[in-house]
């Protein structure tokens, strides 16, 4: 794992806010405000699934496209359990987490 997956995993324990780095499929860099609340490890690809600020919105985070990572001083204001069972309805197919680029055939 990248170094700062232990930095994710403690924001995850804490319920704190994060300050990320990530560089999307095309390679632009933006710096996002997440509620991180879950790691999710696949074969090939670890993704943080989080709420982002910016985007109003539950997302994922492909691990290894990001580029820097910082936990916040303020926590989250909703319940990480209460985030989950959100995130949970609303990506019921798993597959969803994977971008077009990462469904090639094996």
């Amino acid at each position: 794992d990248p170094t700062h997956v232990a930095a994710m995993r403690d924001a995850i324990r804490r319920q704190m806010k994060m300050s990320i780095d990530y560089r999307d499929a095309e390679g632009i860099v933006t710096q996002r405000t997440i509620w991180p609340i879950a790691l999710v490890y696949f074969d090939d690809v670890r993704i943080l699934a989080a709420w982002c600020e910016h985007r109003a919105d539950f997302r994922h985070f492909r691990v290894d496209r990001v580029s820097a990572a910082s936990v916040l001083s303020e926590r989250y204001p909703e319940r990480r359990p209460v985030l989950i069972k959100r995130w949970r309805e609303q990506d019921r197919d798993w597959r969803s987490l994977l971008t077009v680029s990462d469904k090639q055939p094996r």
